[in-house]
């Protein structure tokens, strides 16, 4: 068997522990300058298979520790490296007496100076999102459009169609997400704008969950820094990893003076298969830490949740604040782990024709569970009405029920879908 040697190179073998699972193609390369250990702990898809092509060896007459490539590697390049790079590698250096793609190793060169030059968990994850959009076009721009589209797959998309292979899945909910955390020179209160989005196997597009144009900035303090969420649009689904996107700005007095809030790409593997479970995560950037609060909701389907002011049964009053909320019950009341459908704070709550307004109208819950609608109301500090419904989930079709809340009766409509992994 030929094989090519490299030695130990620390801020690779750092680098190849760190790589996200859709920088395989850089992982390979990397690893190939590094001690394979770490290689053990990258998640990745592609790890038994990059496995297989390396083995270590100690030279006995300098004592160095160093990486044996099998012919292998060439296979596993030229599975899982992009075609035109495959094609493109005539005389780039060799790997097991095969090719291997050059662009690659100008790649990892760049990124290894990168890594050399940033330092720290922040940093690491800050040029790892610097790279997601050259490597997200490389892995999905053919099937899936732009980097920057936006999921085009709907809500109820199966409520009232049957797909041709039914099935509850694994999705993910997002119940909130909170800065817990400021450096530099930022200070409370934060004018934030920006973008946070959740890609999913379903078409690798974006599924919005926060969206704020810089003209209308969401003030975040310190005693209430929990973002407006206004998404997911339709369940994510958890069957493959998932990808967390932030792009976050502090809005100045200029547009010169904004600064970074947060800027990531993050991945997310369901690692529970047998039951629901509350996560907690968080991820730094040079100026700030987010708290993302999730939900791994097993064999589950979607539920989209409409409320309305049934007709002729009273009005929502002026000057009643609201705050309408969903979970399923199988998590409820683990540290708030439901999803706010609307908060109104100190503004009215908008009704239009009698509907209420939401923020956010999709929630994941068991197929064997239960879904909790929840609605409390306040008239200044008093509360008003505290009172909830609950739902049993159907795999298609619409569940109703209705709340009285004294003042008005409140129609509620549930409307369910199957979650599909694929186009």
């Amino acid at each position: 068997m030929d094989s090519n040697r490299y030695s130990e190179n620390p801020t690779l073998r750092e680098k190849a522990k760190n790589s996200s699972p859709y920088a395989a193609q850089r992982a390979m390369v990397a690893v190939a300058r590094a001690f394979p250990t770490p290689l053990f702990e990258v998640k990745s898809p592609n790890r038994s298979a990059l496995v297989d092509c390396l083995s270590v060896e100690t030279n006995p007459a300098s004592g160095r520790t160093q990486l044996e490539v099998s012919r292998d590697w060439a296979d596993f390049v030229k599975r899982w490296a992009p075609q035109e790079m495959v094609e493109e590698g005539a005389g780039s250096p060799k790997r097991g007496g095969r090719f291997l793609p050059g662009e690659l190793v100008q790649m990892v060169e760049k990124d290894s100076s990168e890594q050399e030059e940033e330092e720290g968990p922040d940093r690491f994850l800050a040029a790892q999102a610097r790279r997601f959009m050259s490597e997200w076009n490389a892995l999905y721009s053919g099937y899936y459009g732009r980097f920057e589209d936006t999921t085009q797959i709907p809500n109820m998309r199966f409520t009232y169609e049957k797909p041709t292979d039914p099935v509850s899945t694994a999705t993910l909910q997002i119940f909130s997400l909170k800065v817990t955390k400021i450096r530099g020179d930022l200070q409370w209160p934060l004018h934030v704008f920006g973008m946070v989005a959740v890609r999913d196997a379903a078409d690798h597009n974006r599924n919005m969950i926060f969206l704020r144009p810089r003209e209308s900035c969401q003030i975040l303090t310190q005693e209430d820094p929990y973002l407006k969420l206004t998404g997911p649009t339709r369940a994510v689904v958890l069957v493959d990893p998932v990808t967390f996107e932030v792009d976050m700005q502090v809005k100045g007095i200029t547009e010169g003076e904004d600064e970074s809030l947060s800027f990531l790409a993050v991945t997310f593997t369901n690692s529970n298969l047998l039951k629901s479970k509350l996560i907690k995560t968080d991820y730094a950037s040079k100026l700030s830490t987010l708290e993302f609060k999730l939900g791994s909701i097993v064999s589950s389907v979607e539920a989209t949740i409409f409320l309305k002011v049934r007709p002729g049964w009273g009005s929502w009053p002026d000057g009643f604040r609201a705050r309408f909320s969903a979970c399923t019950a199988s998590i409820a009341g683990k540290d708030k782990a439901e999803v706010i459908l609307l908060d109104s704070g100190d503004d009215k709550v908008h009704i239009d024709e009698g509907s209420i307004s939401l923020s956010r109208c999709v929630a994941s819950v068991e197929i064997s569970g239960k879904l909790k609608v929840c609605v409390e109301a306040w008239r200044g500090e008093d509360v008003v009405v505290s009172t909830s419904k609950s739902f049993k989930p159907k795999e298609d079709g619409e569940s109703r029920g209705f709340l009285q809340l004294g003042f008005c009766t409140l129609d509620i409509t549930v409307c369910w879908s199957l979650v599909w992994s694929s186009r």
